[in-house]
Protein backbone atom coordinates (compact mmCIF):
# COMPACT_ATOMS: atom_id res chain seq x y z
CA UNK A 1 0.00 0.00 0.00
CA UNK A 2 1.47 3.27 -0.88
CA UNK A 3 1.68 5.84 1.55
CA UNK A 4 0.15 8.16 -0.83
CA UNK A 5 -3.12 7.08 -0.99
CA UNK A 6 -5.57 9.12 0.06
CA UNK A 7 -8.31 8.70 2.96
CA UNK A 8 -10.92 10.82 4.18
CA UNK A 9 -12.62 11.48 7.52
CA UNK A 10 -16.86 11.45 7.78
CA UNK A 11 -19.13 11.19 10.58
CA UNK A 12 -19.99 7.34 11.75
CA UNK A 13 -23.13 5.72 9.78
CA UNK A 14 -24.85 2.66 10.84
CA UNK A 15 -22.92 0.36 8.37
CA UNK A 16 -19.79 1.08 10.19
CA UNK A 17 -21.00 -0.26 13.54
CA UNK A 18 -19.43 -3.85 12.60
CA UNK A 19 -15.82 -2.32 10.83
CA UNK A 20 -15.66 0.14 13.70
CA UNK A 21 -16.23 -2.48 16.56
CA UNK A 22 -13.85 -5.37 14.95
CA UNK A 23 -10.84 -2.79 14.64
CA UNK A 24 -11.55 -1.81 18.08
CA UNK A 25 -11.40 -5.07 19.59
CA UNK A 26 -8.06 -5.95 17.58
CA UNK A 27 -6.68 -2.32 18.46
CA UNK A 28 -7.58 -1.82 22.14
CA UNK A 29 -9.89 -4.51 23.81
CA UNK A 30 -12.33 -3.85 26.41
CA UNK A 31 -15.60 -4.36 26.80
CA UNK A 32 -18.04 -5.14 23.98
CA UNK A 33 -21.18 -3.79 25.49
CA UNK A 34 -19.39 -0.37 25.96
CA UNK A 35 -18.13 -0.20 22.40
CA UNK A 36 -22.17 -1.24 21.29
CA UNK A 37 -22.92 2.05 23.46
CA UNK A 38 -20.25 4.41 22.74
CA UNK A 39 -21.40 3.30 18.98
CA UNK A 40 -24.75 3.84 19.59
CA UNK A 41 -24.40 7.11 21.40
CA UNK A 42 -22.71 8.40 18.62
CA UNK A 43 -25.53 7.37 16.29
CA UNK A 44 -27.93 9.13 18.38
CA UNK A 45 -28.79 12.45 16.86
CA UNK A 46 -30.01 13.76 20.08
CA UNK A 47 -26.81 12.73 22.39
CA UNK A 48 -23.66 14.35 22.70
CA UNK A 49 -21.38 11.60 21.31
CA UNK A 50 -20.09 11.53 18.12
CA UNK A 51 -17.59 9.20 16.52
CA UNK A 52 -15.92 9.51 13.25
CA UNK A 53 -14.71 7.32 10.57
CA UNK A 54 -11.54 7.46 8.31
CA UNK A 55 -12.16 5.29 5.29
CA UNK A 56 -9.23 4.23 2.19
CA UNK A 57 -9.86 4.49 -1.55
CA UNK A 58 -11.89 1.81 -1.66
CA UNK A 59 -14.68 3.25 1.06
CA UNK A 60 -13.34 0.39 3.69
CA UNK A 61 -12.73 2.17 7.12
CA UNK A 62 -9.36 2.50 8.15
CA UNK A 63 -9.37 4.55 11.36
CA UNK A 64 -11.93 5.38 14.02
CA UNK A 65 -12.34 8.40 16.83
CA UNK A 66 -15.62 8.64 19.20
CA UNK A 67 -15.89 12.25 21.62
CA UNK A 68 -18.35 13.33 24.20
CA UNK A 69 -19.21 16.05 26.05
CA UNK A 70 -19.81 16.15 29.39
CA UNK A 71 -20.86 18.11 32.85
CA UNK A 72 -18.28 18.32 35.84
CA UNK A 73 -19.67 15.20 37.56
CA UNK A 74 -19.22 13.10 34.15
CA UNK A 75 -16.10 14.62 33.16
CA UNK A 76 -14.66 13.36 36.53
CA UNK A 77 -15.92 9.79 36.91
CA UNK A 78 -15.18 9.11 32.99
CA UNK A 79 -11.22 10.54 33.58
CA UNK A 80 -10.97 8.61 37.10
CA UNK A 81 -10.61 12.12 38.84
CA UNK A 82 -11.73 11.26 42.11
CA UNK A 83 -10.16 7.58 42.41
CA UNK A 84 -6.51 9.43 41.73
CA UNK A 85 -7.27 12.21 44.04
CA UNK A 86 -6.53 14.72 41.18
CA UNK A 87 -7.82 18.03 41.16
CA UNK A 88 -8.32 19.31 37.63
CA UNK A 89 -10.03 22.77 36.57
CA UNK A 90 -13.46 21.53 34.73
CA UNK A 91 -16.06 23.59 33.35
CA UNK A 92 -19.43 23.37 33.01
CA UNK A 93 -19.32 21.56 29.45
CA UNK A 94 -15.97 19.61 28.76
CA UNK A 95 -15.02 17.74 25.83
CA UNK A 96 -13.73 14.34 26.04
CA UNK A 97 -11.92 12.54 23.83
CA UNK A 98 -12.66 9.09 23.90
CA UNK A 99 -10.74 6.89 21.93
CA UNK A 100 -9.12 6.98 18.58
CA UNK A 101 -7.32 4.10 16.45
CA UNK A 102 -5.81 3.68 13.50
CA UNK A 103 -5.79 0.05 11.66
CA UNK A 104 -1.90 -0.73 11.51
CA UNK A 105 -0.86 -0.50 8.15
CA UNK A 106 -2.36 2.95 8.12
CA UNK A 107 -0.57 4.66 10.97
CA UNK A 108 1.89 7.33 10.05
CA UNK A 109 0.14 8.85 7.34
CA UNK A 110 -2.11 11.20 8.68
CA UNK A 111 -4.98 9.40 10.11
CA UNK A 112 -4.72 10.10 13.40
CA UNK A 113 -3.59 14.03 13.32
CA UNK A 114 -7.31 14.47 10.58
CA UNK A 115 -8.92 12.77 13.59
CA UNK A 116 -7.55 15.26 16.65
CA UNK A 117 -8.34 17.99 14.11
CA UNK A 118 -12.00 17.18 13.27
CA UNK A 119 -12.49 16.90 17.27
CA UNK A 120 -11.38 19.78 18.24
CA UNK A 121 -13.13 21.35 15.55
CA UNK A 122 -16.44 19.72 16.41
CA UNK A 123 -16.26 21.41 20.08
CA UNK A 124 -14.82 24.75 19.11
CA UNK A 125 -18.11 25.11 17.18
CA UNK A 126 -19.96 23.68 20.02
CA UNK A 127 -18.39 26.04 22.53
CA UNK A 128 -17.03 23.93 24.54
CA UNK A 129 -14.18 25.65 27.11
CA UNK A 130 -11.79 22.89 27.27
CA UNK A 131 -10.94 19.50 26.78
CA UNK A 132 -9.50 16.22 27.98
CA UNK A 133 -8.58 12.81 27.41
CA UNK A 134 -6.28 9.83 28.09
CA UNK A 135 -3.06 8.60 26.11
CA UNK A 136 -2.94 5.03 26.91
CA UNK A 137 0.85 3.86 27.06
CA UNK A 138 1.44 1.71 23.85
CA UNK A 139 4.16 -0.47 24.38
CA UNK A 140 5.64 0.16 20.55
CA UNK A 141 4.98 3.57 19.19
CA UNK A 142 3.52 5.34 18.54
CA UNK A 143 1.08 6.19 21.02
CA UNK A 144 -1.63 8.81 21.37
CA UNK A 145 0.45 10.87 24.07
CA UNK A 146 2.90 12.58 20.54
CA UNK A 147 -1.09 13.77 19.24
CA UNK A 148 -1.98 15.26 22.15
CA UNK A 149 1.04 16.94 22.70
CA UNK A 150 0.55 18.04 19.09
CA UNK A 151 -2.56 19.39 19.13
CA UNK A 152 -1.73 21.77 22.89
CA UNK A 153 -2.94 19.72 25.59
CA UNK A 154 -0.82 19.42 28.94
CA UNK A 155 0.03 16.26 30.26
CA UNK A 156 -1.91 16.49 33.97
CA UNK A 157 -0.48 13.05 35.35
CA UNK A 158 0.94 9.97 33.90
CA UNK A 159 -0.77 7.31 36.25
CA UNK A 160 0.65 3.16 36.49
CA UNK A 161 -2.07 0.71 35.91
CA UNK A 162 -4.00 3.63 34.84
CA UNK A 163 -7.07 0.71 33.78
CA UNK A 164 -6.91 -1.26 37.10
CA UNK A 165 -7.14 1.83 38.82
CA UNK A 166 -10.01 3.60 37.94
CA UNK A 167 -12.28 0.64 35.94
CA UNK A 168 -12.03 -2.75 34.60
CA UNK A 169 -10.70 -2.96 30.66
CA UNK A 170 -10.85 -6.34 29.43
CA UNK A 171 -9.32 -8.11 27.00
CA UNK A 172 -6.51 -5.94 26.60
CA UNK A 173 -4.24 -6.45 23.35
CA UNK A 174 -1.17 -6.19 25.46
CA UNK A 175 -2.01 -7.41 28.81
CA UNK A 176 -4.26 -10.22 27.03
CA UNK A 177 -6.58 -10.45 30.06
CA UNK A 178 -7.44 -7.40 31.91
CA UNK A 179 -5.43 -4.24 31.24
CA UNK A 180 -2.63 -3.19 33.94
CA UNK A 181 -1.15 -0.70 30.92
CA UNK A 182 -0.23 3.29 32.26
CA UNK A 183 -1.52 6.09 30.63
CA UNK A 184 -1.60 9.97 31.00
CA UNK A 185 -4.31 12.17 31.46
CA UNK A 186 -4.32 15.60 29.29
CA UNK A 187 -5.91 18.62 29.28
CA UNK A 188 -6.66 21.94 27.15
CA UNK A 189 -8.61 24.85 26.87
CA UNK A 190 -10.17 25.73 23.85
CA UNK A 191 -10.12 29.27 22.14
CA UNK A 192 -13.95 30.49 22.45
Amino acid sequence: MSTAEPFSIRPLRRPDATPVQRLWAIRFGGDPSIRQKWIAAALDPSHSAAGFVAVGPDDGVVGTAFLDVGDPDYTRQYLGLDTLDLAVRLASRNGLFHFCCVQSDWEGRGVGSAFYERRLERLTGQGVPRAFGVAWHRPSAPDSRALFEKYGFTRLMSVDRYYARVGRRPQCPVCGDECTCDASLYGRSLAS
